[in-house]
């Protein structure tokens, strides 16, 4: 899936939280949470990740790069920066919701966002212009990851976009 030039930033020199889960192992795992027809399995160190992402400033500037699987399983490194999405107040109310944007260096139309919280991991990779999503497997496992195309999802599973409701009061 990465291109040449993109390789290249791949094998940069920085850690790599992420290990592949085997088929058959990714089988007794029972039903993602999502069902899309292709998809890659692993497990992440959150505990590790969360530790490098620690030391990103708070103020936007440029933190590490930050490996993220694709659905064939090759890595993308990211460089992250800490975003703002709540309200100061309620940032300080919950520390451990976080969130992070990032591009590839030299390749800023390919870029991520990213949260943590308390339930794991949750991406969105625009990559070559294909919406990617990396989950947790299931609810409650914040140990297992599926990486996948939003494209690959089955046509019932996506719910279309409602303007319902935000002009409400």
């Amino acid at each position: 899936m990465p291109s040449s030039s993109t390789a290249t930033v791949a094998q940069e020199a920085s850690p790599d939280f992420w290990q592949t889960v085997p088929i058959k192992q990714a089988q007794q795992l029972g039903k993602p949470r999502f069902a899309p027809s292709h998809y890659y399995v692993a497990t992440l160190d959150l505990e590790g990740l969360q530790k490098a992402l620690a030391d990103v400033p708070a103020d936007g500037s440029s933190g590490p790069l930050l490996a993220l699987p694709l659905p064939d399983g090759s890595r993308l490194r990211f460089r992250m920066r800490a975003t703002t999405v709540m309200a100061p107040e309620l940032a300080a109310r919950y520390p451990a919701l976080r969130t992070y944007a990032g591009e590839i260096p030299s390749q800023p139309e390919n870029r991520v966002r990213l949260e943590l919280t308390p339930a794991g991991l949750r991406a969105l990779l625009i990559y070559e212009g294909q919406s990617l999503l990396i989950e947790p497997y299931r609810p409650g496992d914040t140990m297992h990851y599926i990486c996948f195309d939003k494209a690959s999802l089955p046509p019932d599973s996506k719910q279309p976009f409602s303007e319902a409701g935000f002009n409400e009061h």
